[in-house]
């Protein structure tokens, strides 16, 4: 495992917390990877993604992770543009996605 990817067990962690649904679009998520393209509302594979990038401090914990759909991350990455590096005050936070904790719902 590189620097920059989070444990099952965290992405797991991540999703329930979340209420199984993508938290930038809210579109249910069933399963991980291409194990939930076939339950996908839209055929999309669901993946992680760091709240803070790795590259800018973020760490691979359960409080830095968010489970989107794939055309959720293009997105959150400016358009595929993943050498971007935002100023600091540009930085994501959880409250950047609308569905970071099922509980608040």
């Amino acid at each position: 495992m590189s620097r920059a990817e989070f444990t099952r067990t965290v992405q797991h962690l991540a999703l329930f917390r979340q209420g199984h649904r993508c938290a930038m679009c809210g579109t249910p998520i069933l399963e991980l990877g291409e194990a939930g393209r076939a339950s996908h509302r839209y055929g999309e594979i669901a993946e992680a993604h760091h709240i803070r990038h790795a590259k800018c401090g973020g760490g691979n914990n359960v409080q830095n992770c968010v489970i989107i759909c794939w055309s959720c991350h293009h997105t959150a990455h400016y358009g595929g543009n993943y050498r971007y590096r935002p100023p600091a005050h540009e930085q994501a936070a959880p409250s950047d996605f609308e569905f970071y904790d099922a509980s608040t719902k």
